[in-house]
C-alpha cells in the first residue's frame, strides 16, 4: 500500500489530473494529505501504467509513425510511376493512330521505305476502346506489316 501525489497518480492510471479530482469531489476516491492510495488507484482504474509502460508505449507510437510515413512516401512514388506509365501508353496510342492515318494515305517517303512489302493493302482494324491481351499495339501492327 503506498500513497502518491496527484500528478503521480494521473500518469499511473493515464487520467488527467481534473478527471482525479473530479472523481475526489463525487467521492470515488479518497485522499489523505494531498496523497492517493494505489490500491485505491487499482481498484477504481485497473491496474496502473510505470514509466516503463509509458516509454514502450511512446516507442511503439513513434516506430508506427515512421513505418507510415515510409508507405506514405512508396505510395506516393508508385502513384508517380503509374502517372508516368499512363502518358507513356498514351504517346504510344498516338503513335499508332498516326501510324494507321498514315498508312491510309501513305506518304512518298513510307512508299520507299517498304517498297517490297504491300502494307497499304493490308486492313488493320483498331478500335480505341479495343482490349489487347499480352500483345501491345504496336507489336500487332509491326506483326501484319512484316509477316502479312
Amino acid at each position: 500500500m503506498a500513497f502518491v501525489s496527484i500528478s503521480e497518480a494521473a500518469e499511473l492510471t493515464g487520467k488527467s489530473i481534473p478527471t482525479l479530482y473530479q472523481h475526489i469531489r463525487e467521492g470515488k476516491l479518497s485522499v489523505s494529505i494531498d496523497k492517493i492510495n494505489t490500491t485505491e488507484l487499482s481498484r477504481l482504474y485497473g491496474a496502473l501504467r510505470t514509466s516503463a509502460d509509458y516509454c514502450r508505449e511512446i516507442e511503439f507510437l513513434h516506430n508506427l509513425t515512421l513505418h507510415l510515413k515510409q508507405d506514405k512516401e512508396r505510395l506516393y512514388q508508385i502513384n508517380d510511376l503509374l502517372r508516368k506509365s499512363n502518358a507513356d501508353l498514351k504517346q504510344e496510342k498516338d503513335k499508332l493512330y498516326r501510324i494507321i492515318a498514315q498508312q491510309k494515305s501513305p506518304t512518298p517517303q513510307i512508299r520507299q521505305i517498304y517498297t517490297n512489302t504491300e502494307i497499304f493493302e493490308l486492313p488493320i482494324k483498331i478500335e480505341k476502346h479495343q482490349e489487347i491481351d499480352n500483345e501491345s499495339l504496336i507489336q500487332r501492327l509491326f506483326r501484319k506489316l512484316l509477316y502479312k
